[in-house]
């Protein structure tokens, strides 16, 4: 079997998408010895990126560097040629679709809650994100109620969404005190006790009303607590900025910037817990990233955030920040409960691996080859 994989991220340091694309590929290449891959990288760096090929696998980086004349010709030309068995675009389709083609739908929040994203990048989303639904023959679905949300708003056949939940690196495991001192302490200059907010900072990360309920929380905090933050700033940045700034908490937030791949074990390990007080996720990864380092959860009871967090996290209705600021309360005070919550996270997260998410993928890639 002949298979394409149209790559949009990779060596984009963008985040999320990145990653899956990455390890995707990765997984793939640790069980799949026999089918030939033709990777297709928008970005030069990505080859680099993912990794050392294996015989069976090789890249491809299109040029020019320009997404539109690259996803509209060098792309369709370069599939016409190979004539693939199956394709896979993750993220941003082809402007002309090939057959048998799989679709990967990163979030479902452009379309649940459009007005959360910038007026350009909820255009450009909503078509990319609309043209891959409606022509792909398989939309990969990373989580059940990406799957039912589809099906009950989009009107998408069962039998075009396969679900193929994510996986985690293998680099997100309990940490040693040295190592979670080495960075934690020596290289941020945290000493405090911490809860921790991994991700971007996006209006559908509810990062605002997350800095109010720190604020609520610190009212009868003894412990010295901080919130720490790790991840993209975005163009909310001076809008939290500003919310720290009106409620006196510029000596107790931190911001470390984006961290490194390797900071962020030991930045969880060290946590007291994970604030992840989402208003929309379509699989939520630090979730499962915090419960694979043995680090409490607190998250939203919305979208899909039930389902990937079991009953190994606190969950509380995200646009009540009294909710957000009693869970923090509770968990910090309680050294039995993070116990337990770190216990059941623990065993949750193993459920989420790169190599089951791969072979889910190659099965979907199997039906399509079928088709032909």
């Amino acid at each position: 079997m002949k298979i394409a994989m149209f790559l949009g991220n990779a060596g984009k340091n963008s985040g999320g998408m990145e990653v899956y694309e990455m390890e995707l590929v990765r997984g793939l290449m640790k069980i799949d010895a026999s089918n030939s891959y033709h990777i297709y990288c928008m970005f030069p760096g990505g080859p680099e990126k993912v990794g050392p090929a294996p015989p069976n696998f090789t890249y491809h980086v299109l040029q020019p560097q320009n997404q539109v004349l690259s996803i509209s010709m060098t792309l369709p030309m370069a599939l016409r040629y190979l004539q693939p068995d199956a394709v896979h675009s993750t993220f941003v389709p082809p402007l002309f679709v090939p057959p048998r083609m799989a679709y990967t739908l990163p979030c479902s929040a452009v379309f649940a809650h459009p007005q959360m994203y910038p007026w350009a990048i909820r255009m450009r989303l909503l078509a990319l994100c609309g043209l891959g639904i409606k022509r792909a023959d398989a939309v990969v679905c990373v989580s059940q109620h990406v799957r039912e949300y589809l099906m009950s708003n989009k009107g998408v056949t069962a039998d075009r969404l396969p679900v193929t939940p994510l996986g985690v690196n293998r680099c997100f495991r309990p940490q040693p005190d040295d190592a979670i001192d080495a960075v934690v302490k020596e290289k941020y200059g945290i000493h405090d006790p911490y809860f921790l907010f991994s991700g971007r900072w996006e209006e559908r990360k509810n990062v605002v009303r997350m800095v109010e309920a720190f604020g609520q929380f610190k009212r009868e905090d003894r412990t010295g607590a901080k919130l720490v933050f790790t991840g993209d700033r975005c163009l909310l940045g001076p809008v939290v900025d500003e919310k720290v700034r009106r409620l006196g908490l510029e000596k107790e937030v931190i911001d470390t910037g984006k961290s490194p791949l390797e900071d962020l074990p030991p930045l969880y390990a060290g946590a007291t817990a994970l604030i992840f007080p989402s208003l929309w996720e379509s699989f939520g990864l630090p979730i499962v990233e915090a419960m694979k380092c043995g680090t409490p959860v607190i998250s939203s009871n919305l979208s899909c955030i039930p389902e990937v967090a079991g009953e190994a996290a606190v969950l509380v209705d995200p646009y009540k920040t009294e909710e957000i600021a009693e869970a923090m309360f509770r968990v910090s005070i309680d050294p039995e409960l993070r116990a337990r919550m770190s216990t059941a996270g623990l065993k949750r997260s193993e459920l989420y691996n790169w190599e089951n998410t791969a072979a889910k993928t190659l099965e979907v890639y199997e039906r399509l080859a079928s088709r032909s």
